[in-house]
């Protein structure tokens, strides 16, 4: 068996510590949904708003005016913006969402259905029926989220309604931040259409949600809490972008598998987060699924 390379090796670690710094910063909004009377409505406009005003000035710093260059040109800015407000705004809202009204690790599950709902997608879109592989796929995805929601019991929901709408909204909004901003990141690189993105998405949110009026005991902790969100958020964005550059985006989708592993385990140790065991039984059906269907991308 042949070694991994130093850049392949390097790139695996890169993108081992962007899926642990996604999950800390899930469980960190899910501490500050549990002990600071937070809501998803004042965490998120805050999180966008600094993470994308911090991205935009890094790109100002390394490339002065050519950072406005997504904004030239009528298509470029139909694109930047559908994914600010349906794959950056909406997908980071319902996250956290899921997170305030289940926890961290069962927020995170959810939002793995994307790869299932990529496959349906472009089934439907190619006219064609899903082949063995990506049958048993959706059949996964489907009884793993089933579990999640009913440890079991079909005729009981054991998780809210809200945390399995805003979990599964979740997943369809990552779809719009994975499929349709292929070319302007492409063209203007990832941390650009990024950073735009959460910029534009939480100036949207800070007026409709006001989150200065909303109550939430802002001490020491809760800032120290918002200030990893952020941190974790920026660093995992900039190493999981690097790590792909390495690795390729199918090596790089199976590491950050890790994730929900670790949102589950950082709820669980250090939020005492209950879990049954059908959940984590849920948890491997669905995760499963990426590992299959990036089994078949390697086969074709």
């Amino acid at each position: 068996m042949d070694k991994p390379s130093n850049r392949e090796l390097k790139g695996t670690v890169l993108t081992l510590i962007a899926g642990c710094l996604w999950a800390f910063s899930g469980s960190c909004g899910q501490y500050i949904f549990t002990y600071k009377e937070a809501t998803s409505n004042w965490l998120v406009p805050i999180r966008l708003s600094i993470g994308g005003a911090v991205l935009v000035a890094i790109l100002f710093a390394k490339y002065g005016k050519k950072a406005l260059d997504i904004w030239h040109g009528k298509r470029n800015i139909r694109d930047a913006l559908i994914f600010a407000i349906f794959g950056m705004m909406l997908c980071q809202y319902s996250y956290f969402t899921a997170i305030e009204y289940s926890n961290a690790g069962t927020a995170t599950v959810l939002q793995y259905l994307c790869p299932a709902i990529i496959m349906v997608i472009t089934c439907v879109m190619a006219k064609r029926l899903p082949n063995k592989i990506e049958l048993l796929s959706v059949i996964l995805a489907i009884s793993g989220t089933a579990l999640l929601a009913t440890h079991g019991d079909l005729s009981n929901l054991a998780i809210s309604p809200a945390a399995l709408f805003w979990g599964l909204f979740s997943a369809v909004m990552l779809v719009m931040s994975t499929l349709p901003p292929t070319r302007i990141i492409a063209e203007f690189g990832a941390m650009s259409v990024t950073g735009w993105g959460m910029l534009i998405g939480g100036v949207i949110l800070l007026p409709v949600f006001r989150p200065w009026e909303i109550s939430v005991v802002f001490d020491t902790q809760c800032i120290i809490a918002l200030a990893a969100i952020i941190i974790a958020t920026i660093t995992a964005y900039t190493l999981y972008l690097t790590g792909i550059n390495m690795v390729g985006p199918g090596k790089a989708s199976l590491l950050a598998c890790i994730e929900p592993v670790m949102a589950t385990v950082i709820s669980a140790v250090w939020l005492k987060t209950p879990f049954a065991p059908m959940d984590f039984v849920g948890f491997v059906m669905i995760i499963s699924t990426i590992f299959l269907l990036n089994m078949k991308k390697a086969e074709n």
